[in-house]
């Protein structure tokens, strides 16, 4: 049993350090452009009018709750991990050295870590991005909370729409972190299941154009509020949809979400795994 757990542990960690050694690492510095343009320079601004310092983990929250964010960072991740599993000269020479489970296993746990891994890029990065106007605190701060008092005719602003009442208003600023990072995660994780199955299977093209109708159509779904939205794994990943403005009421129940991820998440690696033992391209 060990014996499988260090053979699948290194096949991860083989596959992780190719990974950070790749020329796809440089979609970072584009994700950093990205996000600084459409998250921190709105929350600077903010800042400023408020004459009052955010919290270093409201720029990740904002990130995390906006559209656009949430349409660009599943893309970034897909071109990042677009030949998972990789296919080359090494990586066929460890799989005659292990069986195919202990190889499949392995491929799990580099897909989670490189879930884990963007996730906390986030939230260090967009920390980092916000320093001049930042601080530690551990609850939403004055300029994100009390903006709409101070400015009330500015509801159409970007720091509105970034970190908007229902999130602020429902939940405390640890709460709206370890959602917003554990959604992020299981939503990665589940992007790359679907590529690694559809490897499994053969057809690793079809895996990429499935995770970008999940990506795409659960944006297009989520900016119209649809109802349907809620079959698509973006609307689960976004904290603020589950709830309302007011009075603490959830929209849809955020343990909801939980258990949509790891139903999916958990049938999908079932699939990886007998599709990987019987597989005989594996």
């Amino acid at each position: 049993m060990w014996h499988k757990l260090y053979g699948a542990w290194n096949v991860a960690c083989m596959e992780y350090k190719k990974l950070i050694r790749s020329t796809k690492m440089i979609i970072l510095a584009m994700f950093l452009i990205f996000v600084n343009i459409q998250i921190i320079t709105p929350l600077k601004q903010c800042a400023i009018d408020m004459d009052a310092k955010l919290s270093y983990f409201e720029p990740f929250i904002a990130a995390g709750n906006s559209g656009m964010v949430l349409l660009i960072l599943p893309l970034f991740y897909l071109t990042m991990m677009a030949d998972y599993p990789q296919e080359d000269e090494s990586t066929r020479f460890y799989r005659i050295r292990c069986t195919k489970v202990m190889w499949v296993g392995g491929e799990l746990i580099f897909a989670s870590m490189s879930a884990v891994s963007l996730a906390v890029f986030s939230v260090a990065s967009t920390a980092i991005l916000i320093i001049p106007k930042g601080q530690w605190i551990f609850h939403f701060s004055d300029a994100t909370t009390k903006y709409l008092s101070v400015y009330p005719d500015r509801t159409g602003d970007a720091v509105v729409q970034l970190l908007p009442i229902n999130l602020y208003n429902q939940v405390t600023l640890p709460v709206a972190v370890r959602e917003t990072f554990l959604l992020l995660v299981l939503y990665f994780f589940l992007l790359a299941l679907v590529l690694l199955l559809s490897s499994l299977v053969g057809h690793k093209g079809i895996g990429i154009i499935m995770d970008g109708f999940l990506v795409v159509g659960g944006t297009i779904l989520c900016a119209a509020r649809s109802q349907i939205q809620w079959l698509f794994p973006m609307a689960h990943t976004i904290p603020w949809l589950h709830y309302s403005e007011y009075y603490r009421k959830q929209v849809f129940p955020i343990i909801g979400s939980y258990l949509y991820f790891v139903a999916i998440d958990i049938i999908l690696i079932l699939l990886c795994l007998t599709v990987g033992v019987k597989h005989r391209k594996v």
